[in-house]
């Protein structure tokens, strides 16, 4: 690696530092560290959105899909964005209405506070499993560039996300996001058409695709990649629309900037996707043997595909742009989701059961505890996911989502579809959802399916894939149906649970009016747009140090692309397509 990539790589640790140190100025009491104070304006909520969908592991094992399977992997992000129109159509606007700060918030009106405990007591391990397979994805990044051990990666990165987590909460958080979506987007971009143009356009790359293009290699039965598609699809649904990840809706304004935060992250995964995978698809043409170059990842060097044509056809100093960006994508669910946990602890554990008279100040304490804490074990678990090579670094994200997020998925995300179900639908419904997934990891077998498909043997991505499959089926159709058949013992609700129902009906029924709106401080656009102008200044003068002309031309697009964001985002100040009520200003 040259010595621009590491100066690059440098001054982004310190750039985004930077702006945490800044941002931390808006999280001056447990609300807004949490949530904002629901006072984030719509594109910064939509940042957020977007950014904690995905992370290094899009452009490792996501990117080994792409090399492998050709456009497979694009429904799987195609999914996110399905998801968030959705969300835009439907699930932002009531999660929104339903005026709350936290995920778990959601559950306790819901399923009433039995239901919301088993819910954050079981979301922190899942919460801390997702955050350790993002830092493996960015470590088998790092291992690939640099050579140092994917453990040491780990600690370092994990520090790095921990300190923004704890700095300012939701604010530099969603800050941050903001900045790392415009450098992603803009770096990604740029090398995704540089890669298409390399390769002599689209219709060539489809052309000189080694296998199937659309459904890839090792793959027997159409069908069973028709119905991979439409779980995966699905699932991608069912994940973003949820009461756990409602979250993203819930630093908004009000419910129309929640439909418009979830529009434009999906739009965003309609086209970030195609530009992510050019790379990866242009480098199976070549036909290189991924495992001979980066022979110190093993079996996970095809994880290093999209690195492959960065760090061969790419000038120098884009690598250390690159890995700026699998940073950022890192970096931004993690922080979101440390974020996440510590507002879920502190309002439903702590504040809720132990000091339920907690002052602002012990709140605040607390939530920045929990949040080191939270960084802690994501480190350390990330650490021993470090040694798992069972399954390829994709299938192991797609299992994890099949067998223990869908348990809490799908109660979650049918609470304010069906409304009339016990409360105690809510924990029992997870509990046979786990049951659900304990028997098709130990018990089910793939190979069970084989007289279906008058075949003796599935091939390893079909086995894998059918126990994908049939795991979400199992989950929709039994821990799903379960939850629907509650209602048959459904009864009013008396005393205070009756209470909060009608409020939680009356909520959903009612706009949120411009005496609830809180005041949006116009310094989110002045901050970001006046940090992302010089970042992107910095970098298009990094082409000033290059030679040959091809070498300036990229760094000047990636500058200019990030500039114009910039320039854009300072306009935000004046309130611009605003209502008067969002333009008012506060400290």
């Amino acid at each position: 690696m040259e010595s621009l990539d590491i100066a690059i790589i440098t001054a982004y640790f310190f750039f985004i530092i930077l702006a945490a140190v800044i941002f931390k100025r808006f999280s001056k009491n447990s609300s807004g560290f949490i949530s904002g104070g629901g006072a984030m304006m719509w594109w910064m909520a939509g940042a957020t959105a977007f950014m904690t969908q995905f992370s290094a592991w899009t452009f490792t094992g996501a990117a080994a899909k792409a090399y492998e399977d050709g456009l497979t992997v694009l429904f799987l992000f195609w999914g996110n964005a399905l998801g968030f129109f959705v969300a835009a159509a439907y699930f932002a606007e009531r999660y929104r209405k339903l005026r709350v700060e936290t995920a778990m918030e959601v559950i306790r009106i819901r399923f009433g506070q039995v239901s919301e405990q088993v819910y954050t007591w079981l979301s922190f391990p899942l919460g801390i499993i997702g955050a350790a397979i993002w830092l493996k994805g960015l470590a088998i990044f790092v291992a690939a560039v640099f050579h140092i051990d994917l453990f040491v990666t780990i600690i370092i990165i994990g520090v790095l996300v921990t300190f923004i987590a704890v700095g300012g909460g939701s604010w530099t958080v969603s800050a941050t996001n903001v900045i790392q979506l415009i450098l992603l987007v803009s770096i990604t971009a740029t090398v995704g058409v540089f890669a298409l143009m390399h390769v002599g356009g689209p219709m060539e790359l489809i052309d000189r695709y080694p296998n199937n293009v659309v459904m890839g290699n090792d793959i027997q039965y159409w069908q069973i990649f028709a119905l991979w598609v439409f779980i995966i699809m699905a699932k991608q649904t069912a994940n973003t629309n949820n009461a756990l990840t409602c979250y993203r809706f819930l630093v908004t304004v009000n419910e129309k900037e929640a439909k418009k935060a979830a529009f434009v992250a999906g739009v965003l995964f309609i086209i970030g996707p195609v530009l992510w995978f050019i790379p990866p698809w242009v480098a199976a043409t070549m036909n290189i043997d991924l495992h001979a170059v980066y022979p110190n990842l093993g079996s996970n060097a095809n994880n290093a595909a999209y690195l492959y044509y960065i760090d061969h056809y790419m000038p120098t100093g884009i690598l250390g742009l690159v890995m700026a960006a699998m940073i950022a994508a890192t970096v931004a669910p993690m922080t979101t989701s440390l974020n996440r946990n510590a507002g879920v602890f502190v309002r439903n554990v702590y504040q809720s059961v132990i000091k339920p008279d907690a002052t602002e100040q012990q709140q605040m304490r607390m939530v920045k505890i929990s949040t080191l804490v939270s960084g802690v074990l994501s480190v350390g678990a990330a650490l021993l996911f470090a040694s798992v090579d069972e399954y390829s670094f994709f299938d192991l994200m797609m299992l994890f989502g099949a067998l223990l997020q869908m348990p809490l998925s799908i109660p979650s995300l049918l609470a304010l579809i069906v409304t009339r179900t016990p409360d105690w639908s809510g924990w029992a419904t997870i509990v046979v959802g786990l049951c659900v997934s304990f028997f098709m990891h130990f018990l089910f077998d793939a190979n069970q399916l084989l007289p279906l498909f008058g075949t003796d043997s599935f091939t390893h991505r079909e086995h894998v894939d059918l126990t994908i499959i049939a795991s979400l089926l199992a989950q929709f159709v039994i821990t799903g149906g379960f939850f629907i058949a509650t209602q048959f013992f459904y009864q009013p609700p008396i005393g205070a649970r009756q209470k909060a129902r009608e409020q939680m009906l009356l909520n959903l029924e009612t706009p949120i009016g411009k005496s609830e709106e809180a005041i949006v401080n116009s310094k989110q656009g002045e901050y970001l747009g006046r940090m992302t102008q010089v970042l992107g200044l910095l970098i298009a003068s990094v082409g000033l140090l290059t030679d040959g002309m091809t070498d300036k031309i990229t760094f000047f697009v990636i500058g200019g692309l990030i500039l114009l964001a910039g320039c854009h985002l300072y306009r935000s100040r004046h309130g611009d397509s605003l209502s008067p009520s969002e333009n008012s200003t506060g400290q």
